[in-house]
C-alpha cells in the first residue's frame, strides 16, 4: 500500500499543480482570490482538478497512514502547498 499511496499523493500534486497553472495562464494581468472568490476567467476543468487533487490526496494519506503515521499528513500538506505557492508567487506581482 505504501507505492499506491506515494503514487496518489504524487497525482495529487500533480494535479493540483496542473490546475493553478492552468488558472494563472488564464488570468496574466489580474491577481486570483486566496482562498474565496472567483477569478476573473476560469478555464475549463481547473475545477476539476483541484477536486481531483484533494480527493487524491485524502486517500493517498489513508493508504499510507498505517505505513508512515502522521508523516502521510505531511505529505499531503507538501503535495497541496505546491498550487499555494504557486498562487501567492502570482499574487504577488500585483502588489503595490
Amino acid at each position: 500500500m505504501f507505492t499506491w499511496g506515494l503514487s496518489l499523493l504524487f497525482l495529487a500534486a500533480v494535479s493540483g499543480t496542473l490546475s493553478m497553472a492552468r488558472l494563472i495562464a488564464a488570468n496574466p494581468d489580474s491577481p486570483l482570490p486566496m482562498w474565496q472568490g472567483r477569478p476573473q476567467r476560469l478555464p475549463q476543468f481547473t475545477i476539476i482538478l483541484r477536486g481531483l487533487s484533494g480527493g487524491l490526496g485524502v486517500f493517498g494519506v489513508f493508504l499510507l497512514w498505517s505505513e508512515i503515521g502522521f508523516w502521510s499528513v505531511l505529505l499531503l500538506v507538501v503535495a497541496l502547498g505546491i498550487p499555494i505557492a504557486l498562487n501567492i508567487r502570482h499574487n504577488r506581482r500585483f502588489e503595490a
